[in-house]
């Protein structure tokens, strides 16, 4: 079998596979996987938690939201960007 990850229309991940020389086909949604929460805080000292979670079981990538959905996109090992917003929060401590 071929195995080929897709977005569907509502941008749900969803694995389609193929049987050689079949016809038929069918799509087998799936729900990312949460991996861990970061404790982080923006500029002004909110906080916030990001959590990470794998896309597709048993492959390397990720995706980064805070608690209540929002996009946040990864930017270096201390950074994380609200895409919604263009703010920034840190997961490093700030002195």
């Amino acid at each position: 079998m071929v195995v080929r990850p897709k977005l569907s229309k509502n941008d749900a991940l969803v694995v389609q596979r193929l049987r050689r020389h079949h016809p038929d086909q069918y799509q087998l949604p799936l729900e990312p996987t949460e991996l861990y929460r970061e404790a982080c805080e923006d500029e002004e000292g909110n906080p916030h938690i990001v959590i990470v979670w794998r896309t597709i079981p048993g492959m390397a990538g990720v995706m980064y939201t805070l608690e209540d959905g929002s996009e946040v996109k990864f930017v270096d090992d201390c950074w994380f960007e609200i895409v919604a917003t263009g703010g920034l929060i840190t997961r490093c401590p700030t002195v």
